[in-house]
């Protein structure tokens, strides 16, 4: 007789590193949420002593005009299998042939007895949920990070509002980054709050720089993430004794780069676009100072975290940050927040790094929050929810 096989965590996500850059074979986006997703399946497969598997679809090239045929392929989202559908990438049926091939990837890898992890409301995982209900009794678990869906204002709205419609009765448990997502679910539903991790080892504190304080900000660059405040700042910095790094892809790309071109800030700003983890790990240990800029008046400040603000502390470095997101509820002392949505504000919290470095990055107090987001204390915290939702006995 045939042996059973041991129930699987399968996750629908859309995330995937330098492994899928290196068998596609043309320029596709990074994803900038990498890190956190990492730690996160890595939590999982710990809590469930279960194996943990990505189920996919390709990306949109980022250059290519003609229609391509793109074959199922699997690779590895770290130590993880992850499985990519077949897709035709072409405008106008890329997007409804990614519905179609993915419910049938999904159907094709998920048995009976798997729990169903689904990254965001996005509706090519609903869809594909539904199916899986109808046809395979598994139990479903929402990572709920991002709520932009809750904020779109373009044509695919109507979508999100469908995609959050229909998968709300599916779920048995939530994981949420921000607290103000979990308000909407109902209060009966096990959740557990995971907007970042510390890792587990002691925090190499970064020590006082010998020169400049350099500072970094890794993300998005977007108004909305207060890349535009962060441009306007530099005149109020001092002349000497800081650099800056800006990372990332996003509407102000152009404008980010203008200025690390303008003769008055070259030798002290500098872009880099997005780049793979290895590359970003070594940046994250040549700087000083990790920035989160984000707006709090800006309605994505509601359905997101900025999850970036862990990878700095991680990575030994001092954090300013605005109150944003309930970064201030989450992190407590851990950061130096900065409070009107200002340049100067802004510069003002810079400066005090740049002016005193030992002095501000002793003022964060990390272990207020390394005991409940370290990846052993939330491996616990996610188990006790798996075991709510009847995967973990």
């Amino acid at each position: 007789m045939e042996e059973k096989a041991h129930p699987k965590i399968v996750c629908l996500s859309n995330v995937y590193e330098q492994a899928y850059h290196d068998i596609r074979g043309e320029k596709v986006a990074r994803c900038l949420t990498t890190p956190f997703r990492r730690a996160l399946f890595q939590c999982l497969e710990t809590a469930s002593a279960s194996e943990l598997i990505l189920l996919s679809s390709p990306p949109k090239t980022a250059d290519r005009r003609t229609g391509k045929w793109l074959r199922a392929a699997e690779t590895k989202f770290f130590s993880h299998r992850q499985f990519f559908c077949r897709n035709w990438d072409a405008p106008k049926w890329r997007v409804p042939l990614a519905w179609f091939f993915y419910a049938r990837h999904a159907l094709r890898h998920v048995r009976s007895g798997d729990l169903v992890v689904i990254d965001n409301y996005e509706f090519i995982y609903i869809a594909a949920a539904w199916l899986l209900k109808i046809f395979r009794r598994v139990t479903f678990v929402l990572v709920y990070l991002d709520g932009k869906h809750l904020i779109d204002r373009s044509s695919q709205r109507g979508l999100s509002w469908l995609a959050e419609t229909c998968g709300r009765p599916l779920f048995s448990g939530v994981i949420t980054a921000n607290p103000f997502l979990g308000e909407r679910l109902p209060a009966s539903l096990p959740k557990e709050t995971v907007p970042g991790f510390i890792q587990d080892k002691p925090t190499s504190m970064t020590p006082a720089p010998a020169g400049d304080v350099c500072f970094l900000y890794a993300g998005t660059l977007a108004r909305s993430h207060g890349i535009d405040l962060l441009l306007e700042s530099l005149p109020h910095l001092p002349e000497r004794g800081w650099r800056l790094t800006i990372a990332g892809e996003g509407p102000l790309t152009d404008e980010v780069i203008r200025v690390a071109l303008n003769p008055r800030w070259q030798g002290r700003v500098e872009y880099c676009q997005a780049m793979p983890p290895e590359i970003f790990e070594q940046l994250l240990l040549a700087n000083h100072v990790g920035l989160n800029c984000q707006r709090a008046s800006h309605p994505i400040s509601n359905v997101t975290f900025p999850s970036k603000i862990f990878t700095y502390l991680s990575a030994g470095l001092m954090v300013i940050s605005s109150k944003a997101g309930a970064v201030e509820t989450l992190c407590g002392r851990a950061c130096l927040y900065y409070d009107d949505e200002s340049a100067q504000s802004l510069a003002d919290a810079m400066k005090t790094a740049i002016v005193n470095f030992p002095a501000a990055r002793q003022g964060a107090a990390l272990a207020e929050i390394s005991s409940r987001y370290s990846t052993a204390a939330t491996t616990a915290r996610l188990q006790k929810l798996l075991r709510a939702v009847g995967f973990v006995p």
